[in-house]
């Protein structure tokens, strides 16, 4: 990977761990994220209920890529992407992720 790719992947993993801690999420970036077999995703978020949640960052010029993704899931909450016989993955907003996060951990403090 070049030092553009390396630097604007640091600036979007930063801006996200930025927009959680902002919310109240505890957030971090992993350090060398990707390099080292112990820290394998971009951020780590440690929040209420759950122990700690990886997340893995991809960063797209024009959202080259994403375009089908973002059709499919219009002006749905949650586009669910599913492989017979795999596993379902759930894509949503960044707003979204953040209201249910934050609501997950109020709950565990009632």
């Amino acid at each position: 990977m070049g030092k553009f790719s390396k630097d604007k992947g640091y600036r979007v993993e930063a801006k996200l761990v930025k927009e959680f801690v902002k919310n109240g999420i505890k957030a971090r970036r992993q350090p060398m994220s990707g390099a080292i077999p112990d820290f394998p995703y971009d951020i780590e978020i440690r929040q209420e209920p759950w122990h700690k949640l990886s997340v893995e960052v991809k960063a797209r010029k024009d959202g080259a890529g994403f375009k089908t993704l973002e059709r499919w899931k219009s002006g749905a909450d949650l586009l669910c992407l599913h492989k017979d016989h795999g596993t379902t993955m759930v894509c949503l907003d960044l707003p979204l992720f953040i209201d249910i996060l934050k609501q997950a951990d109020n709950e565990t403090q009632d």
